[in-house]
């Protein structure tokens, strides 16, 4: 791979004079004039790059796929350890055994919740807390990482940091919404942890953080870095995910690859990785309805909206973190699809996919099989991917909903009792939090 001449450099989605290093992208993940950091050069793999990597396991797909961005900044042997140390769980790629030999043969679930909070963003989010402590724990000794989740991020960050010397989470998140697993995941005492239920919505919620990582007399007190897909960092970290996918199909296979998309961290990255060359043929955005996507690209015009509550709880998201860098990296570059998908059809679609396939999606990954179905009526010979964001079992609330048996699936890990701090949506009280010494001692 083809990688730039000179050290990592960001630019600002909205103002490419703003600029900066590695460094201060992770002390301040949001440029101060507005956008959002994107890499300043897009590295551009070579063509025998898919086949050179085949036979490789995923920590050293993604060495090879993140090395351009960030080995000249943390030395190669750094940045092997921290791939293998992050990535040590399998991804396979599985296809339903009860459609071989049907139309839905052509679909297939990547699994990328086998890390330890079952869901996708275990990669981003392991590799990130690593790199943050490497880069600047020489300098702060008492490192606080900030994030907002409407469910999975939450997870994959207390997981993350728990236990993890001179590291503490702060995760805000909705007292409504979150499914009870998820929040045992969340909220469970731990020390490195600070869970705090907000009286409110995600977008709340992420209000709250962008707040508190704007307030510079808090961050001269307590530098506040963040795990949202915010941080460009966790989303390089998401790159090799489309280079898996590709390089487990045959070399000429077409190939469709369907993101389950709410704060589009995760399509933004598949769409970064066509950017450095890598051959998808279609990327689609799979949303609920509380998605603006769709709609912009219908008709140009962005609305925000004001999220409810769906099956698909993790993709209620009615102003997305990450549309600046879809939009910067879509201009110019292979076309993005979105659509919506209810509620109604993706109950439908678990119970069918469980009756015919003999498998059980979680209700974000069943948003992408109805895409996926819908995009193989008119598309064959098209091997279509997608991208499995969790665990079903994280949500039995719809597994009953869908399956009349919340059991359907087992989830793998223990599950205590929630022990969260609980605050109205005020900034006030989460400053004071932030301020304090919780989560260190």
């Amino acid at each position: 791979m083809s990688s730039p001449k000179n050290k990592l450099e960001f630019i600002s989605t909205a103002d490419a004079s703003q600029s900066a290093s590695l460094r201060e992208v992770l002390l301040s993940s949001m440029p101060g004039k507005g956008g959002l950091w994107v890499p300043k050069v897009i590295p551009q793999i070579t063509p025998d790059f898919i086949e050179k990597h085949r036979n490789d396991t995923y920590a050293q797909l993604a060495e090879a796929v993140i090395s351009p961005y960030l080995a000249d900044e943390l030395g190669p042997d750094v940045l092997k350890r921290l791939c293998n140390e992050a990535f040590n769980f399998p991804v396979p790629l599985v296809y339903p055994k009860g459609y071989q030999g049907k139309p839905e043969g052509a679909i297939s679930v990547l699994e990328l919740f086998q890390g330890p909070s079952a869901a996708f963003k275990d990669f981003a989010v392991r590799l990130l807390v690593r790199v943050t402590a490497h880069v600047l724990g020489k300098d702060f000794p008492e490192l606080t990482i900030l994030a907002a989740t409407s469910g999975d991020t939450g997870g994959a960050v207390t997981e993350a940091c728990a236990n993890v010397p001179g590291v503490r989470a702060v995760v805000l998140y909705p007292r409504v919404g979150v499914s009870a697993v998820q929040e045992s995941q969340i909220a469970r005492r731990r020390p490195g942890v600070v869970a705090i239920s907000v009286d409110g919505t995600f977008d709340d919620c992420q209000a709250l953080v962008k707040r508190a990582l704007a307030d510079q007399a808090l961050s001269q007190r307590r530098p506040l870095l963040t795990a949202n897909s915010i941080n460009p960092v966790r989303l390089i970290a998401q790159v090799p995910f489309a280079f898996h996918v590709r390089r487990l199909l045959a070399k000429n296979q077409r190939l469709a690859i369907i993101v389950p998309s709410g704060n589009l961290g995760n399509v933004g990255a598949v769409q970064l990785a066509r950017r450095m060359g890598l051959p998808v043929d279609s990327l689609i955005a799979a949303t609920n309805i509380n998605s603006p996507l769709p709609d912009l690209f219908a008709t140009g015009k962005y609305q925000p909206r004001r999220s409810t509550p769906t099956a698909s709880n993790a993709m209620d998201i009615g102003d997305p973190n990450n549309l600046p860098r879809l939009l910067a990296w879509h201009q110019g570059g292979p076309a993005v699809h979105a659509v919506t998908v209810t509620d109604a059809e993706t109950l439908d679609v678990m119970r069918r996919v469980r009756a015919l396939g003999g498998y059980v999606v979680c209700p974000h990954t069943a948003v992408g099989w109805k895409a996926a179905e819908d995009y193989i009526k008119n598309n064959q010979n098209t091997q279509v991917v997608v991208f499995g964001t969790a665990h079903p079992a994280k949500f039995p609330e719809v597994l009953e909903q869908a399956f009349g048996d919340r059991n359907a699936s087992t989830f793998p890990y223990a599950l205590p009792a929630p022990e969260p701090l609980r605050t109205g949506n005020d900034y006030e009280a989460i400053r004071t939090i932030l301020e304090s010494e919780a989560g260190f001692r």
